[in-house]
């Protein structure tokens, strides 16, 4: 009898629990703001760089969270991130807006499901070294808005063609014996994905995937429809030390509409401009990572071939969309966290017989060789309280490109109308230092 009454006690517990683990969905919110103030020393002091110091408001996100579940495991959630750029404009216009806004399904069994606006495998199964340094972000961050990069470099940080927060469709599968496979497709990779399928390049949201290294305005740059993304990463974790290795490739068919449009008609008969087919985005980015005690490694390689380059004629060659690759270490100790690393970026330039720009703008010399870019950056975060962090930033930077290429790319509209002095090469320190406060 006693058993019975232990065992029914028993099923009326579980019973119970099971019943408290539902829940309908209930609203979170967190965020955080950051406060920055930078320097640099260097060659290239142009374009209002360099000498005094740079007061920054960083980015500040507020994410609206709503998430549910039921006893057997289901759980339903819908996000959207609010991102602000105090003092400036978004890619849309405006100073603040939604980068994220989507819903995600998902239960152990059979992975996790997200439509809407998000980013997609190449933002979140990747682990580089550029992911172990904190401070201002690196070379994603601060550092390029107060030094003077070398015309042609890329950025480093994202493959040709990434989608980022665009509207789209990702699923990734459970995780067996360590591996897990993601895969997202994008419909139109203009930033929301609202435009329509031809947005002849002139859509102001038509940034991401899309290098300033390539196209010096990205306003007439390429954009993709059918851009699939797919991922694979394995994780292993012993006792002592622990693994993460990833590869991602992204593919898509790249498209640019007409380069006659009102806005940019001076640029029409540019090398840049006049070629309207361009070929296929394919990328890949392969990370692998190891941490074990306080200590954490990390190295990732980017190639982007020929990702959205133009198809010319046979005597231009347009080069290539870059590859990059990084280097890097982290420390914890306490509540503080070091880091060091190295970025290297390399572009071949275009092949350009010598030309002159649209009238008024200087001639220009045969274009060709490279543009690269060479970067140590080192970090230390101190969390001085819970949700309040200080950090510090030392970037050391060389860059360089060729002469004429500067020249050429002087000669665009954007560069004339906004008095952009074009960088042949540059070399110099940044030092940058604030606090985040989270939520």
């Amino acid at each position: 009898m006693t058993k019975k009454l232990a065992f029914l006690a028993i099923l009326f517990t579980s019973s119970f629990l099971a019943a408290e683990v539902a829940q309908a969905p209930t609203l979170q919110i967190n965020g955080f703001t950051s406060m920055i103030a930078a320097g640099a020393k260097q060659k290239d002091n142009t374009n209002g760089k360099g000498g005094p110091i740079h007061f920054a408001i960083g980015s500040s996100n507020i994410y609206f969270t709503a998430k549910g579940n039921t006893a057997d495991g289901f759980r339903y959630k819908y996000r959207a991130a609010l991102e602000s750029y105090p003092g400036g404009k978004s890619t849309s216009g405006n100073p603040i807006y939604f980068t994220q806004n989507y819903i995600e399904f998902s239960q152990d069994s059979w992975g996790i499901f997200q439509f809407g606006n998000l980013t997609g495998p190449e933002d979140t199964m990747t682990e580089s070294g550029f992911n172990l340094l904190g401070g201002a972000n690196t070379i994603d961050g601060t550092f390029g808005n107060v030094i003077n990069s070398a015309e042609g470099n890329i950025g480093g940080v994202n493959q040709a063609a990434q989608t980022s927060k665009a509207m789209k469709a990702a699923y990734y599968t459970p995780t067996f014996g360590g591996f897990t496979l993601g895969v997202s497709f994008t419909p139109n990779t203009t930033r929301f994905g609202t435009s329509g399928k031809d947005n002849s390049g002139a859509n102001q949201d038509n940034t991401y995937g899309n290098e300033s290294g390539i196209y010096p305005d990205k306003s007439v740059a390429a954009y993709g429809l059918n851009n699939i993304a797919v991922g694979a990463n394995y994780k292993v974790d012993f006792q002592t030390w622990n693994m993460a290795l990833a590869a991602v490739h992204i593919q898509e068919n790249s498209k640019r509409g007409s380069p006659t449009f009102a806005a940019k008609a001076n640029d029409k008969t540019l090398e840049f401009f006049k070629y309207v087919k361009v070929h296929r985005a394919r990328s890949s980015q392969f990370t692998a990572a190891v941490g074990f005690g306080q200590w954490r490694f990390a190295t990732g390689y980017i190639h982007n071939g020929k990702s959205r380059l133009q198809k010319t004629e046979s005597n231009y060659k347009p080069g290539d969309a870059g590859r990059a690759w990084n280097l890097g270490g982290q420390y914890t100790i306490g509540a503080y966290q070091f880091g060091l690393g190295y970025f290297n970026t390399s572009r071949t330039l275009p092949k350009l017989s010598a030309g002159t720009g649209p009238a008024g703008s200087q001639s220009y010399g045969a274009v060709h060789g490279r543009a690269t870019s060479d970067i140590v950056a080192a970090t230390v975060d101190f969390n001085a309280l819970q949700g309040l962090k200080f950090f510090g930033e030392v970037d050391v930077f060389k860059m360089r490109t060729n002469a004429n290429y500067a020249k050429f790319v002087g000669g665009t509209q954007k560069y004339r109308d906004n008095a952009t002095v074009p960088t042949v090469k540059n070399s110099g320190a940044a030092v940058i230092v604030g606090t985040k406060l989270s939520f």
